[in-house]
């Protein structure tokens, strides 16, 4: 099945130096493609080059090379507007502004008939809870406020594909709470959704694809259960009055409960080992578990595995 959206060979440089102008290559030859209806999380450290992506789908840079294709057609100016909503991660409005003015304008601005946008409005400001602010200034309200007002505006037009940088970033546990909501929501609606967070507990719970990047390149592109399964380890739990020997491919320890705790990844060793146990006469088997990884210590471990963890792009 066609992508909704497909980015081959992204290569960005900007220019760096007052004097000697020489170019800093901020993304590499990146390549990854979003299937619609599915939620991809896009990762990686600060300066990965994460924002610079989200910058050239907007139409805001232009890429030295490569292609963006949406929906079979070529890119050339950033997405339609009418079909994607974005957030950034520092939204920036007006400051006089209300969010009722802010809404009304950048509705009219995706398109949206003066009566369906007062009915958006008012749907968003009371899923969101921003209702009492809506005449207020923009102002006046707070960092979680505004990010609130700012994932409306990408939202109430309900478009194909949502593409939102750190969503959750300043907000409270309840604000929290309504945009992981809201977000939920929209995909069960049937829209794309594309995200960068650094809050890998939420990509976590809400995505099944990821794209990690690291230095401007792509380090994985796939299913993030496929990700999380290259990092799974079996734990076997036994009593022993005698220490348990060294065994090639296994970690061993005590616990604190007693019970020697035996972990390893390949299946091949986990079934030496307890032919082993079951070999031993003073070892009796308690249990044999799998433990999956979570996103987190997935994401550290791939990128430690590329070459460790930098921060040089933006």
């Amino acid at each position: 099945m066609m992508p909704l959206m497909d980015v081959q060979q992204l290569h960005l440089t900007v220019p760096t130096g007052h004097i000697i102008q020489k170019r800093k290559i901020i993304l590499d030859g990146v390549s990854f493609s979003v299937q619609r209806g599915s939620s991809t999380a896009y990762l990686g450290t600060n300066g990965a080059g994460k924002t610079s992506t989200f910058r050239i789908l907007c139409g805001l840079v232009r890429p030295d090379s490569g292609s963006v294709h949406f929906d079979g057609q070529a890119v050339l100016n950033g997405l339609p507007p009418e079909r994607f909503g974005f957030m950034p991660e520092h939204p920036y409005f007006y400051k006089n502004l209300t969010p009722q003015e802010l809404l009304q304008g950048l509705g009219r601005l995706s398109g949206m008939k003066q009566v369906l946008l007062h009915q958006r409005i008012a749907l968003w400001a009371e899923k969101l809870d921003f209702g009492s602010l809506l005449h207020q200034r923009l102002g006046t309200c707070s960092k979680g406020q505004v990010q609130r007002v700012g994932l409306a505006q990408a939202l109430m037009h309900q478009p194909d594909f949502v593409l939102l940088d750190e969503p959750l970033s300043g907000l409270d546990p309840i604000g929290r709470a309504l945009v992981r909501d809201a977000i939920q929501d929209e995909m069960k609606r049937g829209a794309t959704l594309l995200f960068s967070s650094h809050i890998l507990s939420d990509a976590e719970a809400m995505c099944d694809q990821v794209v990690v990047l690291q230095q401007g390149q792509v380090a994985y592109s796939g299913g993030i259960h496929e990700l999380l399964a290259q990092h799974e380890t079996w734990l076997l739990k036994v009593n022993s009055s005698q220490p348990i020997p060294a065994i090639e491919g296994a970690d061993i320890a005590q616990a604190r409960d007693g019970l020697w705790h035996i972990r390893g990844r390949a299946l091949s060793v986990r079934d030496r080992v307890m032919r082993m146990m079951l070999a031993m006469e003073s070892v009796s088997i308690v249990s044999l578990e799998f433990e999956q990884r979570t996103l987190e210590a997935a994401f550290m471990d791939l990128l430690c595995s590329k070459g460790g963890v930098h921060e040089s792009h933006t």
